[in-house]
């Protein structure tokens, strides 16, 4: 076999026309489809991972991944239509599905079950048939015919989710005019109640189930952009897209579902109400700006945070659903998941020498640099035309693409083409610039014309083929070109005199390819004969075909490495073949596109071939050389590694210089802005901070009033409840007596009745002890009998055993001659059948020479049957339109029949299972009464013994109750801290990280801002003398603008980032205008509530002073007592009224008593203005984090808001202080 093998590197790529050709694996894993490959792709890591096709398939037709994310489902079109199912953890093959059964070549659409177990597959035309795999087992559940009596297409079926863990599934089935959904019920499928069955048959383009808690509910899509919400057998809703629009995909996320239309439109829909009125509203319209196509399929990630969606062109797009609120409609919200690719076949290929890039360009009038080391798309440019051709100078700076009407030679900037030189070439269907770049050659009809890259210079023209030229190949050296045509000539031509040095003519062969080795001695053609050719020159006769191996397909291109130990060719079925060098017949063979490969393409170091398709895939293989004697490439060889360099225009330079500029005035203003706009903060937050204080010493105030009133409240219930606590000892002391003395008398009862047991358990024992003795006399009489029995057997035992040896010797010996004889008998039979079939082989060989013969007169019989074929298909397609006006017709006519047929068959069915249900239940009911007379026996016996045990099992029942009820009061507290302190952890995290990045960005700017003004200002000393002003002026390019940067990327990123920093901002601002209203209605709602309860004590401290007055004019009245006196001075004391200090009576023992409490008291409000102050500490605290959230954020220019917002609240909070204050 071939030395060499290919390895897949990356495809860049995508078949739009698979169904369901994007799946999540994991949130940042997902699966399509690109030629015959299935693709696994790490949209982090770049890494792509590879599924091929069965080789002997003709294509990939469907894919489908069980709801586990565990396995994956590929239907490829073949005779009977293939599933293979792949484990997409080890990307192996479990399983191959064929059946019969789908009455196709192809499979139109698969779904698996939710426990993904089951497998539905829909057949395509002509039968239409839904199979039902156990997919395990590689068995056939069930099939049906779901097609109408017209046979119209169907397009998509779906398992409904809601048959997780039931035993019975709901399969839906929609296409042309058909909606049908099938009940899985002991191997076979149900046909149910259609929803719609009194509506119009319409165009059924889409459908999904909806999740979650609407598992029965539907969503099923029109061609005319109408949407039907069905729940069971009931239409609910119907909805209605924008006028024009099409429902081409749809799919279900927990908020509501999503639509996929023409014009690259998406609809969200999200759910309008509770219960069973809910209903479904459209909440966003968004577009792909620039891609007017159809969203051909809809995959929503596993968190719901991406919506990838595949268009009908091939492209690829990414939708972030977190922040779908904040998405304005006439903006590009979408994302390229990796990057944009061809749409239709590939017409041209070509690679550098000195960059990683191959350049490819398209029917889709577009040219693409790709990068195969970055796996990226270095350029992307669009024509209004066609390219035909197109060849990379070797230095990757140059390239050459051939239009309808001109050749152009253009300069490959860092993001543009620009126009080098036009050339009078039309149609350029071949261009090849030679190894060393000095020329190229382009191909003009059936002339070859040979250019000189640098002047323009039109050197000479090399005419001599009567056709188009289709190929062109450089010998290493340069001196010579090699071209072939379509007129079967292939010739080599010297580049000094512009003759032919060498040539062959083959007429009635279209040659495609032509290569040559690198002494070029040798000629590798292939054409329309589907022959590999090689050619050399024979002396005496010229060029001719040395060696011809017949490739059974149609090779359209052809690639030979500068080693010379295998050549590769691409075939018309999208295959890649490694033929063995020198050419003797083997070959290895690669699958890798859909369609016909239209070109293949080797790097200079022959490590990576490049293979175009015709489905706009584009493959990149790594060449891996078997051979241990040639390991170094002449990459590694020759110590090159890849060119870095890009071009750029002086312009362009200025541009960003000039951006660089406004950037810093920018960031300028904006730290001054930040600046005032932290000082306008911190001057509002001092204001609230005082606020907060007179606010909390307010609440201090009103707190001690009604600590006062709860300890007096206190004291009085202790009271209340020692006097209650002294009556129930009294009466327990009394009951407990009482039982005292009943349990005594019971006790004493137990005790007789206990040793009447005991005395008749001796009895017992005594009775048991005799019968034991008499069991165990007996018990050995009767051992003693069955010894002496079972001795006589086995005596007679061995006799028979020695009578059996003998007669087994003498059939041993037996059984050997007749296995000899047997042997003898089946020699001579194998040398009779030698014989015979030795004779039927010559026969037959003698008749495979004769059938080859046949073969070529049936090959022309079958040319003239295929006219027939194809006449008789036109007779066909019109006696189908035709059948299918009858059918319309008769359709029109059966409705009301089928309608009545329906409700006939369903009723019936109906009653049959009724009566089926009634005779079980009849056969069961008289099992039951058999059972429940042993039952009920059995019952009372059990209760006998469960009720002593039933006392403890409640005790331990309402402990493990107990128990159960902590626990769940624990678990809930602790989840509830966990996930606040995993709120704040990640805050936290974000903010930090958000500020260390906006400091480290704000000092990477002012120290790259002071070294360019220190160097600016030295370049300004120099103003005066040119010379070395012009060579400070360089040096300070060369330090400062060492990077080149994309100006107008730059300043959509910062103009974006700045309008979103300020969108942000204003709705933080308003957010935080509705919490600091609510703040201040409920302030001045408690201060209102605090005023009154101020009125009210005002009002008792008033009636207390004038109590007070009172007992003072007692007290001072003649005849009163040293007591008296005594109580007025703590009085006087108490209220503070008397400041002067008098030495107490020496009998004032009441005076001391009052001041002990008024300590105590005093004590408990120290205790509660620490716990108030401790407060008011978090709530400054918290006040700090709030004020580190929004500090770090970038803060829009203009500030109307913010500042109404701050003189609207001045007052009112100058009002609230006053009303502290009174």
């Amino acid at each position: 076999m071939s030395v060499s093998a290919l390895l897949p590197r990356h495809i860049f790529g995508l078949r739009g026309d698979v169904k369901d050709n994007i799946h999540f694996v994991e949130e940042n894993t997902i699966i399509y489809p690109v030629g015959h490959t299935v693709v696994s792709y790490d949209v982090e890591t770049k890494v792509q991972r590879f599924t091929p096709g069965s080789p002997e398939s003709e294509g990939i037709t469907a894919l489908a991944v069980s709801p586990n994310k565990k396995f994956l489902a590929v239907a490829e079109r073949s005779d009977k239509g293939t599933i293979s199912v792949y484990d997409l953890q080890t990307l192996k093959r479990r399983k191959v599905l064929v059946s019969s059964e789908t009455g196709a070549k192809e499979i139109a659409s698969m779904a698996f079950s939710p426990d993904g177990r089951l497998l539905a597959a829909q057949g395509g035309s002509p039968e239409w048939n839904l199979v039902l795999w156990v997919w395990e087992k590689s068995k056939v559940v069930t099939s049906v015919k779901t097609t109408n009596a017209a046979g119209n297409p169907v397009y998509q079926c779906m398992i409904n989710p809601g048959a997780a863990g039931e035993g019975n599934g709901i399969i839906s089935v929609i296409g042309s005019g058909i909606f049908k959904c099938f009940k899985t019920a002991e191997n076979s499928l149900k046909l149910l109640t259609s929803a719609l069955a009194k509506r119009e048959p319409q165009n059924y383009m889409a459908h999904c189930w909806l999740s979650e808690g609407e598992r029965e509910r539907m969503v099923l899509g029109t061609d005319s952009g109408e949407l039907l919400i069905i729940e069971g057998t009931e239409l609910k809703a119907t909805l209605q897209l924008d006028p024009g629009s099409t429902v081409v995909s749809i799919a279900a996320y927990s908020k509501g579902f999503m639509v996929g239309s023409d014009g690259g439109t998406l609809f969200l829909f999200e759910r309008d109400g509770e219960g069973a009125a809910r209903t479904y509203r459209k909440t966003k319209t968004l577009a792909l700006q620039g891609q007017p196509v159809k969203i051909r399929n809809l995959a929503v990630s596993p968190t719901e945070d991406t919506l990838l969606c595949t268009l009908e062109n091939n492209q690829m797009y990414s939708l972030n659903l977190t922040n779908t609120e904040l998405m304005k409609q006439d903006e590009m919200n979408f994302e390229l998941v990796t990057q944009s690719f061809h749409s239709s076949e590939i017409l041209s290929i070509d690679a550098c020498i000195r960059k990683p890039i191959v350049a490819s360009v398209s029917s889709d009038h577009t040219v693409r640099l790709w990068n195969f080391l970055d796996k990226s798309t270095e350029l992307v440019k669009n024509f209004t035309e066609d390219a035909y051709s197109v060849s990379l100078h070797p230095s990757g700076l140059t390239v050459l693409l051939g239009f309808a009407d001109k050749l152009r030679l253009m300069t490959v900037l860092m993001d543009d083409f620009r126009l080098i030189k036009e050339f009078s070439v039309k149609a350029c269907k071949e261009c090849r610039f030679s190894h060393g770049g000095h020329y190229f050659a382009a191909v003009n009809g059936n002339t070859i014309s040979i250019y000189n890259t640098y002047t323009f210079e039109n050197v000479g023209n090399l005419r001599g083929h009567n056709g188009k030229v289709r190929s062109l190949a450089w010998l290493p050296d340069d001196t010579k070109l090699v071209s072939a045509g379509v007129d079967g000539a292939v010739y080599e031509w010297r580049l000094k005199d512009f003759k032919r040095s060498k040539e062959n003519v083959l007429k009635g062969c279209s040659y495609s390819c032509v290569v040559t080795t690198p002494d070029s001695h040798a000629l590798y053609v292939v054409g329309s004969d589907k022959k590999l050719k090689e050619l050399e020159e024979v002396g005496g006769t010229g060029t001719q075909v040395t060696k011809e191996l017949d490739t059974g397909t149609l090779v359209n291109s052809i690639a030979l490495p500068a080693g010379g130990r295998v050549l590769f060719a691409g075939t018309d079925t999208g295959c890649i073949r490694a033929y063995k060098y020198p050419l003797n017949g083997e070959f290895q063979e690669f699958r890798c596109c859909g369609s016909a490969i239209t070109q293949l393409m080797l790097t200079y170091d022959d490590a990576v071939l490049f293979a175009s398709g015709q489905d706009g895939s584009l493959f990149v293989f790594d060449v891996k050389d078997k051979d241990p004697t040639r390991v170094v490439t002449k990459r590694e060889l020759d110590g090159m590694s890849y060119a870095e360099e890009v071009l750029v225009t002086k312009s362009e330079l200025e541009e960003k210089k000039q951006r660089m500029s406004e950037l810093e005035t920018q960031v300028n203003e904006l730290t001054m802005q930040n600046e005032y706009q932290l000082r306008l903060k911190d001057l509002a937050m001092n204001e609230k901070v005082k606020e907060l204080t007179e606010k909390f010493t307010a609440e201090l105030d009103v707190d001690k009033t009604k600590f006062d009133t709860l300890l007096q409240e206190k004291n009085e219930q202790e009271l209340d409840y020692e006097e209650k606590m002294k009556q129930y000892e009294e009466k327990h002391q009394a009951q407990l007596t009482m039982l005292d003395g009943q349990y005594q008398a019971k006790i004493m009862a137990e005790v007789e009745r206990y040793q009447a047991l005991t005395r008749e358990r001796d009895l017992l024992n005594s009775k048991w002890d005799e019968q034991n003795s008499l069991l165990v006399q007996s018990h050995e009489r009767v051992i003693q009998d069955l010894t002496e029995e079972y001795e006589q057997k086995l005596q007679e035992e061995q006799v028979n055993l020695e009578q059996l040896q003998g007669e087994r010797d003498e059939m041993e010996k037996e059984f050997e001659e007749i296995k000899r004889q047997l042997e003898e008998d089946t020699d001579k039979e194998i040398e009779e059948m030698k014989e015979r079939y030795g004779s039927k082989l010559n026969f037959e060989k003698e008749l495979g020479l004769r059938l080859k013969g046949e073969n070529g007169i049936m090959k022309k019989k079958f040319s003239a049957l295929q006219k027939d074929i194809e006449d008789q298909r036109e007779e066909i397609r019109t006696m189908f339109a035709h059948k299918k006006e009858l059918y319309q017709t008769i359709s029109s006519l059966e409705k009301d029949i089928a309608g009545l047929k329906k409700e006939i068959g369903e009723r019936d069915e109906t009653i049959g299972d009724k009566e089926k249900r009634i005779y079980d239940l009849k056969k069961k009911n008289q099992e039951l009464e058999k059972f429940k007379f042993v039952l009920d026996y059995k019952i009372k016996e059990l209760k006998k013994q469960i009720e002593p045990k039933e006392e403890q099992i409640t005790d331990m029942k309402d402990q493990v109750k107990e128990m159960d009820s902590e626990l769940e009061r624990y678990h809930k507290s602790c989840a509830a801290l966990e996930l606040n302190i995993g709120e704040g952890s990640l805050k936290q995290a974000g903010l930090h990280k958000e500020l260390a990045r906006q400091r480290s960005q704000t000092q990477d700017a002012h120290q790259a801002i002071r070294r360019f003004q220190r160097d600016l200002q030295r370049a300004v000393e120099f103003i005066q003398a040119p010379g070395p002003l012009k060579e400070a002026v360089k040096k300070l390019y060369r330090t400062h603008c060492k990077e080149t940067l994309d100006t107008a990327s730059i300043d959509e990123q910062v103009l974006s980032e700045y309008d979103r920093q300020r969108e942000f901002l204003e709705k933080n601002v308003d957010t935080l205008k509705h919490k600091l209203h609510a703040e201040v209605q409920k302030h001045k709602a408690a201060n209102s509530k605090a005023m009154l309860e101020n009125v009210a004590l005002i009002r008792e401290i008033n009636d207390l002073r004038r109590e007070i007055k009172n007992l003072k004019h007692a007290v001072m009245k003649p005849g009163a007592g040293i007591g008296a006196w005594g109580g007025s001075k703590a009085l006087r004391r108490s209220t503070k009224e008397d400041k002067e200090t008098l030495p107490p009576p020496p009998g004032a023992q009441g005076l001391g008593d009052s001041n002990d409490e008024l300590r105590a008291e005093i004590d408990s409000l120290r205790s509660d203005v620490a716990l108030l102050k401790s407060e008011l500490a978090a709530r400054n605290l918290r006040i700090a984090e709030m004020e580190h959230q929004v500090a770090p954020r970038p803060m829009s220019r203009e500030r109307p808001a913010m500042e109404g917002f701050n003189q609207g609240l001045m007052p009112e909070m100058s009002s609230q202080s006053e009303v502290m204050s009174t």
